[in-house]
């Protein structure tokens, strides 16, 4: 994609971040801005340069709660996904889209769900202290992911043992819904340990302080104000390390301006049905 079609994309999410927010406000709920989209919003008060989604995290309560409650908020053409509002949504996390825009991804191709440009919405779960504990639902994730991904459209040719996994994991999880569903809730059911997990997110966010989000702070993007980690340094340097010098975006610029994105299709004026 080029520069103006990024910032093309970037205001249909401002518009989904616009909505989200609003929910958040009348249902009372917490949230925050994490990832890059936070970095975006300390270094330019904005989206950073090439960046193609927004990324919002959510303490687990709110975000039951905004789930159960939020689906009814939203109008048309917005939609919150997940796996209670479409059974072969496959991810452990939310995602608020615009129907009436286009981001297939090819890895979605084979469910029948929502492919609208999105932003991501994640839940922030309590972190196990227990050694043994956080080793069996690690073994467990991975079992639901494999069985999950057994549906995934992959692009490049998969090595044999791979597809023997996926094959071994229909037997060891017959329900492919089910998995989805167990691994959505994997870290419910952990008690305050003062460590949290993005569930859904990077590496470096499983186990990280919770003292990080607290309350929050106020930051500025794109003449919003949003609420962030209130210790956002810590956070952003956990997870790019250098975050004043980092650029996200770097490793997808091609050589010509443009940036990859993983959509194969993007429109900010068609609906995805109209690619289907």
């Amino acid at each position: 994609m080029t520069y103006n079609e990024v910032c093309a994309m970037n205001e249909i999410q401002l518009q989904l971040l616009r909505e989200f927010i609003k929910v958040c406000k009348q249902l009372n709920l917490t949230y925050y801005m994490v990832h890059g989209s936070l970095l975006g919003a300390y270094r330019y008060e904005n989206f950073f340069p090439y960046d193609d989604d927004i990324d919002v995290a959510m303490p687990r309560k709110d975000y039951d709660v905004f789930l159960d409650k939020g689906s009814s908020l939203f109008t048309h053409p917005f939609f919150l996904q997940s796996y209670k509002t479409e059974e072969e949504y496959p991810l452990p996390f939310a995602k608020l889209r615009n129907s009436n825009t286009a981001f297939i991804q090819p890895s979605m191709k084979n469910f029948n769900i929502n492919q609208g440009i999105y932003i991501d919405i994640f839940p922030i779960d309590y972190y196990p202290k227990s050694k043994i504990r956080l080793k069996w639902i690690e073994i467990r994730e991975k079992l639901y992911n494999i069985r999950i991904s057994a549906r995934i459209v992959y692009n490049k040719k998969q090595p044999l043992w791979k597809k023997f996994l996926r094959a071994g994991s229909r037997v060891i999880c017959p329900s492919w819904k089910g998995a989805i569903k167990k691994r959505a809730k994997l870290y419910e059911s952990i008690s305050q340990s003062g460590k949290v997990i993005v569930t859904g997110g990077k590496i470096k966010e499983r186990g990280i302080p919770e003292e990080w989000f607290e309350s929050g702070a106020k930051l500025n993007f794109s003449k919003l104000i949003i609420n962030s980690p209130i210790q956002y340094k810590e956070y952003l340097s956990c997870i790019y390390g250098d975050y004043e010098y980092y650029n996200p975006a770097a490793k997808y610029m091609n050589t010509d301006g443009t940036v990859m994105v993983t959509a194969d299709i993007v429109s900010t004026t068609r609906s995805y049905i109209d690619f289907l």
